[in-house]
């Protein structure tokens, strides 16, 4: 059903602010994920905002064809891997309009841009209980301006540990939420981030939104029992079993962190033997971190390609990214490794790491 209640918030990060109003419920919804990193406050009246999204129920059938169906006559924008896809219908009246499936199976949205107000409407299916647009678009805002104003992007798990952020770094299916959410439960860390994190040029992290897969042993320990949608798969000839979680889902069962500087870099890896760990080389450290940083699907997710919010449009000049090395000056990096990553959930790894990071493993 659609909401009669209308609500307006501002959300703020770092010197950006986005405006967004509309259906009670939805721009709850947008909250829930985008705060924080996010902060939140009531909504300004003086044009301060750069942008404003408006969050719309489609009780009236507004909502356009299916994309795929569109597709066969008008230029579409197709995100790889079967995800989001863009498909213009219209561009009079100063108005662009797109049609948007989010994923296989979900009912199209509409997506209305006018630049001249700098204002994205955005109509979903009343049928829909946990619509992505709207957070998509916020997650957009943000981002494309980010990663234009000298923001580094890396593929990493991030917690907030004795007041800094602690990066976990590994290779895919590398053990970097396992030890994001341990750290949660066992140290009592703020969760920031499952699969990616941004970077100021000063050292400041922020985590990033994303959909968060937790092994399976700790979900009922973690407090996600009964949520989320089984996953399981064979990687490198052992069973992974996890649970895959909406960032709503997810932010029901953790204590977010907003963005916090820069305090420690561990990365994961296997060796025989117990757990273990090393100081890592300034040059092992940078090494690490340009690994983490080589996302370019995700950074092309984070690009306002089609300018729907109002986006830096690719390849306009920005802030350059200052080099990794000059981000992690001063803070210490290690590398813990155990003898197999199914042995991860269970390792002694705090003992470990508080050897090697004093001052943020008590």
């Amino acid at each position: 059903m659609a909401s009669s209640i209308e609500r307006a918030v501002d959300l703020l990060l770092d010197r950006w602010r986005l405006h967004v109003t509309g259906d009670a419920e939805l721009v709850d919804d947008v909250t829930t994920v985008m705060v924080p990193p996010c902060s939140a406050e009531p909504a300004t009246a003086d044009g301060g905002a750069q942008w404003t999204v408006r969050v719309e129920r489609d009780p009236y059938g507004e909502a356009p064809a299916d994309p795929d169906t569109l597709a066969n006559s008008r230029p579409v924008l197709a995100y790889p891997n079967g995800s989001a896809c863009l498909a213009v219908t219209d561009s009079s009246g100063g108005l662009l309009r797109l049609a948007g499936r989010y994923r296989p199976g979900i009912p199209p949205a509409l997506l209305e841009v006018d630049h001249g107000r700098r204002t994205t409407r955005v109509v979903v299916s009343t049928s829909e209980s946990s619509p992505r647009w709207p957070d998509w678009l916020a997650r957009l805002f943000f981002s494309s301006r980010m990663l234009s104003g000298g923001w580094r992007m890396l593929h990493a798990s991030a917690v907030a540990l004795n007041g800094v952020a602690v990066l976990f770094v590994a290779s895919t299916h590398g053990g970097k939420s396992t030890l994001a959410h341990r750290a949660c439960m066992e140290m009592g860390a703020r969760f920031m981030a499952d699969d990616l994190v941004l970077i100021s040029p000063e050292g400041v992290v922020a985590g990033w939104p994303t959909r968060v897969a937790i092994p399976a042993e700790l979900a009922e320990l973690g407090g996600f029992a009964g949520g989320g949608m089984p996953d399981r798969q064979v990687v490198a000839g052992v069973l992974r079993q996890r649970v895959l979680l909406t960032p709503q889902e997810h932010r029901a069962a953790v204590r977010p962190s907003p963005p916090t500087r820069l305090g420690a870099l561990v990365q994961i890896g296997t060796a025989p033997g117990s757990a273990a760990g090393c100081t890592l080389e300034p040059a092992q450290a940078e090494e690490a971190a340009a690994d983490a940083g080589d996302v370019p699907l995700q950074r092309l997710y984070s690009t306002d390609l089609l300018s729907v919010t109002g986006g830096p449009p690719p390849g306009a000049p920005g802030v350059p990214a200052p080099p990794v090395g000059s981000v992690l000056a001063g803070v210490p990096a290690v590398r813990l490794t155990v003898s197999h990553l199914r042995d991860l959930p269970y390792a002694p790894v705090w003992e470990t790491l508080a050897g090697l990071l004093p001052e943020v493993i008590a």
